[in-house]
């Protein structure tokens, strides 16, 4: 065998097609491991790859809808829940300024000036707090929403919950 690969790669039109032949059988290859599925690999589930593919204020939206769709399905008489929240805005960083503090001994008062620049950490701006996206309103659909007590009961707690007025919450009973 190694007498006839010898002879193939001395002969210079031999090995132009030997060479030509290697890279299409590589090309095949490469596309057939694309088309055949993957043997002994676990798939994810897809909300799973869904999830990791979503931002930071959408998976905190996810987790709010779902933490107040459980808490609703708890009311008595409210059933099974599904809630919808809308997001006022993004996550906001707040960093560290320097300040000037004035302090007055007549009064006991002090006052502090921002002058606008960043504490810094090395090359980065010292994070003094991570604000989360503020609640726009939120929409419950709910079995017992036709009940006027129980749906008094889910504006409340949504109210409560979300720290939002009840005219930013529409509460309907599910068809």
């Amino acid at each position: 065998m190694t007498a006839t690969l010898r002879q193939l790669l001395t002969d210079k039109d031999k090995r132009l097609r030997l060479i030509f032949a290697a890279g299409i059988a590589g090309i095949v290859l490469i596309l057939l491991s694309d088309m055949l599925p993957a043997f002994g690999k676990r798939s994810e589930p897809a909300e799973e790859t869904e999830l990791s593919d979503l931002g930071d204020d959408e998976r905190y939206r996810l987790s709010l809808e779902e933490q107040l769709s459980e808490l609703i399905s708890g009311i008595s008489g409210a059933g099974h829940a599904e809630v919808m929240i809308t997001l006022g805005g993004t996550r906001e960083y707040v960093y560290a300024e320097k300040s000037d503090i004035d302090r007055s001994t007549r009064t006991g008062e002090e006052s502090s000036r921002s002058k606008g620049e960043p504490v810094m950490s090395g090359d980065a701006p010292v994070l003094r707090k991570i604000l989360s996206p503020q609640v726009g309103g939120a929409a419950v659909v709910c079995v017992g929403a036709s009940d006027p007590t129980v749906r008094e009961r889910i504006f409340n707690t949504v109210s409560a919950v979300l720290g939002i007025p009840p005219s930013r919450i529409s509460v309907e009973p599910m068809s």
